[in-house]
């Protein structure tokens, strides 16, 4: 009898597992080629958020650890860096070899051109961008919110996580909502604001006023 019942509660702990682990899903499909610094050319700029723009396209910054890219200094200069590859997708971001930026005699690239989409009104998550686009898988939901905070707060870039009609997930950055989307961070938000497109990227313009709680 106990040899029936041990295997039992055994049988019975390992179908729990399979089941818990079956409801998490897969991961998201992104990588951070970590300390694998590869060399990248193009003009620095700082609006909507710290970018690399290249002729291959534009990739955010951010530098080693919890925080965001300073650099105020090099805005609008050709420049060549060392950087760690970080991506979702068609998302892109460059971790900065510390030390690596210098000055480029190559010509200067212009940012795209922003266009404004409209006024929208979306559910979503508000998540960091460094961990959601690699460094770390999940990026995102409560169980990587502490994560999120601390990052967000050190500079990292905010995106806004929404579905669109087909179940896609998009990442679009989230700009003009200051220190404010510290409390929503990880959780079920509302958010109003300004959609706009600027190359390849969506971005959500809103105000702190234009944040709530699910």
């Amino acid at each position: 009898m106990m040899r029936v019942c041990v295997c039992t509660l055994l049988a019975g702990a390992i179908a729990v597992a399979l089941l818990l682990t079956a409801a998490q899903g897969p991961f998201d499909n992104s990588s951070f080629a970590f300390q694998q610094y590869g060399d990248y050319a193009g003009t620095i700029f700082t609006e909507p958020a710290p970018t690399l723009a290249t002729a291959g396209g534009s990739f955010l910054l951010t530098r080693p650890g919890k925080f965001g890219a300073q650099v105020d200094a090099w805005r609008g200069v050709p420049v060549k860096l060392g950087g760690a590859l970080i991506q979702s997708g068609a998302d892109r971001m460059l971790e900065i070899e510390p030390g690596s930026v210098r000055p480029s005699r190559g010509a200067p690239i212009s940012p795209p051109a922003f266009e404004s989409l409209g006024y929208v009104d979306l559910i979503g998550e508000i998540a960091d961008g460094k961990c959601y686009f690699g460094v770390m898988n999940p990026g995102r939901g409560k169980v990587h919110r502490d994560c999120a905070v601390r990052c967000l707060s050190g500079g990292a870039p905010p995106v806004f996580l929404v579905r669109d009609a087909a179940g896609t997930l998009h990442a679009l950055l989230l700009t003009g909502a200051g220190r404010e989307i510290l409390r929503y961070a990880a959780e079920p938000v509302r958010v109003r604001g300004e959609l706009q497109r600027s190359g390849a990227r969506l971005i959500l313009k809103a105000a702190p006023s234009g944040l709530r709680r699910e």
